[in-house]
């Protein structure tokens, strides 16, 4: 069989599925036909779940040799999409992880230490090796309508779940098993039983990649700390500290962990000037209080909270020597 016979076989086999598909690149898995991003309508997206179409694609010239990349977040049989968590291998030159991370070394460490954490087992569903030797977990979206985006890496807010995993829901897309990669040489292969296809969200993954709101309870006033004694520096990280924690117990659902990111980076970034106000233990917990009291789960709002207090400490010691 031709590699181009071979790559029309998995684009429709996908089709039947009711996946939608995306001629890509061989080199760079770059998409070769627009019109499926996050904000596509329905009609800009039939095309690529049109079996017509997509065997013209793959009987063509340009396209014969293509990736096949389906297309995440919208889709199925039974019209529920994929997200898919790609478990990256990290570049050669990259830093070792540290922190919450040390010792792992790629994504599908940090998967099985986020899985540990929750208490879960690895979930079994429709996996693929990636020709770096990273991994892809096929998942369905969730069947609520309410969809999971796109994520690379780490990052303040939800589909962000760790370094060196990245999430690809809707307006993405991944390359199906049984592409060649012609840069690395090997291909994506699918390691799951023939039989298994993508399954739902685990409930402890799904918490993750769209973290449950819990209900909000009336907002006690933030203490202000009182330092009659305190000299100007620390009377300005006392003012910054209750700034910022009402910026978190005011901010809008959906921003709350951006301005939980952002009150923490601040935050160290002036710990340093006064460090019996802003000590990291003290400050840390302060937040943490603001964030459950506006309804952020506090395994997130811990997340959050050491994510933007380790790039607020970065800035710090970067300064000029």
């Amino acid at each position: 069989m031709s590699v181009a016979d071979a790559q029309l076989s998995v684009a429709m086999t996908w089709i039947r599925r009711g996946f939608p598909v995306i001629p890509c690149s061989r080199t760079d898995k770059g998409a070769l036909v627009p019109g499926f991003g996050k904000s596509a309508t329905a009609e800009q997206l039939a095309p690529f779940a049109d079996p017509e179409q997509v065997s013209r694609w793959w009987s063509s010239g340009r396209f014969a040799r293509a990736h096949v990349g389906l297309l995440t977040g919208r889709g199925g049989v039974d019209g529920r999409g994929l997200v898919v968590v790609d478990l990256d291998m990290p570049k050669p030159d990259a830093e070792p992880l540290t922190g919450r991370w040390a010792g792992c070394a790629g994504g599908t460490d940090v998967f099985e230490l986020l899985m540990r954490e929750t208490g879960a087992d690895w979930p079994d569903t429709y996996t693929v090796l990636t020709p770096s030797g990273g991994m892809h977990l096929y998942y369905q979206q969730p069947g609520d309508g309410d969809l999971i985006g796109c994520a690379t890496g780490e990052g303040p807010r939800a589909p962000h779940i760790g370094p060196l995993v990245d999430v690809r829901g809707i307006g993405g897309y991944v390359i199906a098993a049984g592409s060649y990669s012609a840069a690395q040489g090997r291909p994506y292969t699918r390691v799951s039983a023939p039989e298994l296809l993508p399954q739902p969200l685990p409930a402890w993954l799904l918490a993750l990649l769209r973290p449950a709101v819990a209900p909000v309870a009336a907002r006690r006033p933030a203490p202000v700390r009182q330092l009659p004694t305190g000299d100007r520096a620390e009377r300005y990280a006392t003012a910054a500290l209750n700034g910022e924690l009402d910026k978190v117990g005011s901010a809008a659902e959906g921003e709350r962990n951006r301005a939980l990111y952002a009150a923490a980076r601040r935050l160290a970034e002036l710990a340093p000037t006064a460090p019996a106000i802003l000590s990291e233990a003290t400050t840390q917990d302060a937040l943490l209080d603001s964030a459950r009291e506006a309804g952020v789960s506090e395994q997130e709002a811990l997340r959050t909270i050491r994510s933007g207090w380790n790039a607020g400490s970065r800035t710090t010691m970067g300064g000029a020597a």
